[in-house]
């Protein structure tokens, strides 16, 4: 993985790509499927979500909802989400982001835990 962020902080552990979300401030970063060799991904969506430990859906971008976008042939997938959608994640827990090719193959891109940092300017 590769790119830039703003509001979210990544870190590797094991197989886990750790996120912390600064909850209600702007979040956008940027992914580059396969890194310094993007795969091309035009026709494919893709859906992030994060969950509590409890099951319960904290954060929710897609494709299909605006909060991602593709540019499919340099690999490359946006997201966005505003201050009020990012107050959500309020606990710790598990996101996932899978692309979805256009013939119904599904991928885990990234996945791992996922924790909020709360607000000091309110």
């Amino acid at each position: 993985m590769s790119g830039t962020t703003s509001g979210v902080r990544f870190t590797q552990t094991g197989d886990d790509t750790n996120m912390q979300i600064f909850r209600g401030k702007s979040l956008g970063f940027v992914v580059i499927w396969g890194g310094s060799n993007p795969i091309d991904i035009t026709g494919y969506s893709a859906a992030l979500q994060a969950r509590s430990l409890d099951g319960e859906l904290m954060l929710d971008l897609s494709t299909g909802n605006g909060a991602i976008t593709i540019d499919g042939p340099n690999g490359v997938l946006g997201f966005s989400a505003t201050p009020a959608t990012t107050a959500q994640v309020s606990k710790p827990g598990r996101y996932e982001l899978e692309m979805t090719t256009a013939g119904g193959l599904v991928y885990r891109v990234i996945s791992g835990g996922v924790s909020p940092v709360d607000e000091v300017v309110l």
